[in-house]
């Protein structure tokens, strides 16, 4: 047996999870993990090919869509989790989700920045104070101690350590936010030889039954969806066989921790999900069989009110005050225009005009959307 020192591995689990993988492919397989130390226990045994994902949550049972996928749990410490899978990586089809490490590491990342800014906001106020100082014709003195060590010590940390820790988890979270949610819960395609086609949708989610729509008369013309970029602006589709497939796009003001799981175990495939502060999009996929009804996310007739006037009173509460803000910048700029004889800015009152019907049309498509649903479930 034979154990490794890795300090930062909980900073870039994806490139952890690739180290294991080598490992194992060199013949030694892990078997246990001190997550105080930060140290690995490796056995020697034949070469494999083994998948590994590290996972951070509370909840010890595995979803059984990833269950039936091949994945086990090899090792368990409080909320520290690692599964491995033995399939060989091209029939894995299905993968657990990271939320927990992404929650987990975005706090560690404001942590570490926040101490960052305040002490480059505290060293810029000394310097500041020395060099009035030194300028006024005053001086100042270093008394020696021994102490000094530990102070040259902790600003070394402060320095050093503290931005390193930060810039390393931004490009973790940037690379796990990206994967995790267009790669990692979706099923792979079968086929990888079709023509590849790209097809951009600009406010889909004013009226996301269009979307759902159109979507599924994709599959059905053999187009099948493969990603949807970070954005949800860009979506890519292989060509491929005809297929039922029903898609449907969820809004949530935030996301339950048990929320993936829920959909995925009811063998719904995540496809896209939106990292918005103030609103969260997931765009989820379930084949079904020819003669059957499209399978729905929300099977409540209530619930899907719910969930469409939810959407409407969002969008009303942004779109409305900006509105009326930039009316009343409009009103402002032609009284000013009047009373003190300036030249209009028409330039301004043109673009101010241009979003206030952007923004309209926005609410608009989401009022139809909310009537549409409401006559479905009337």
């Amino acid at each position: 047996m034979i154990n490794v020192f890795k300090p930062f591995w909980s900073y870039d689990v994806a490139k952890t999870e690739k180290w294991l993988t080598d490992m194992a492919a060199q013949g030694w397989s892990f078997v246990d993990m001190n997550t105080a130390t930060r140290q690995f226990f490796f056995e020697k045994e034949k070469p494999e090919d083994i998948t590994f994902r590290i996972q951070y949550d509370k909840n010890a049972k595995l979803p059984v869509a990833l269950e039936n996928d091949g994945w086990h749990l090899v090792f368990r410490h409080r909320k520290w989790q690692v599964f491995r899978n033995d399939q060989p990586a091209q029939a894995i089809r299905t993968f657990p989700i990271r939320d927990g490490i992404i929650k987990r590491n975005r706090i560690l990342m404001y942590v570490f920045g926040g101490i960052f800014l305040y002490h480059i906001f505290t060293f810029f106020i000394f310097l500041l104070i020395n060099v009035l100082i030194l300028t006024a014709g005053g001086g100042f003195h270093v008394e020696g101690s021994p102490f000094w060590a530990v102070t040259i010590a902790y600003w070394m940390a402060v320095w050093g350590l503290v931005p390193y820790s930060f810039i390393k988890l931004y490009r973790s979270l940037r690379r796990l936010k990206f994967d995790t949610r267009t790669t990692l819960s979706s099923e792979k395609p079968a086929n990888s030889t079709g023509r590849i086609m790209t097809k951009w949708k600009f406010g889909w989610n004013y009226a996301p039954d269009k979307l759902e729509q159109w979507l599924m008369k994709m599959e059905k013309n053999g187009y099948n969806l493969m990603r949807i970029s970070m954005f949800g602006l860009r979506f890519q589709f292989q060509e491929g066989t005809p297929r039922q497939v029903s898609y449907c796009a969820d809004y949530q003001n935030s996301h339950r921790p048990s929320y993936f799981d829920m959909h995925l175990q009811a063998g719904w495939r995540l496809m896209y999900s939106s990292e918005a502060f103030l609103s969260k999009w997931t765009i989820w996929a379930k084949a079904y069989q020819a003669g059957e009804a499209p399978p729905q996310l929300y099977s409540d007739n209530k619930h899907m009110q719910k969930h469409a006037r939810r959407i409407l009173i969002t969008n009303l509460a942004l779109f409305v005050p900006i509105i009326v803000l930039y009316i009343a910048l409009i009103r402002m700029n032609i009284n000013m225009a009047q009373t003190y004889s300036f030249d209009m800015n028409w330039i301004l009152v043109f673009l101010l005009c241009f979003i206030i019907i952007e923004y309209a049309i926005l609410l608009i498509q989401s009022l139809l959307y909310y009537r549409r649903v409401k006559k479905r479930v009337d």
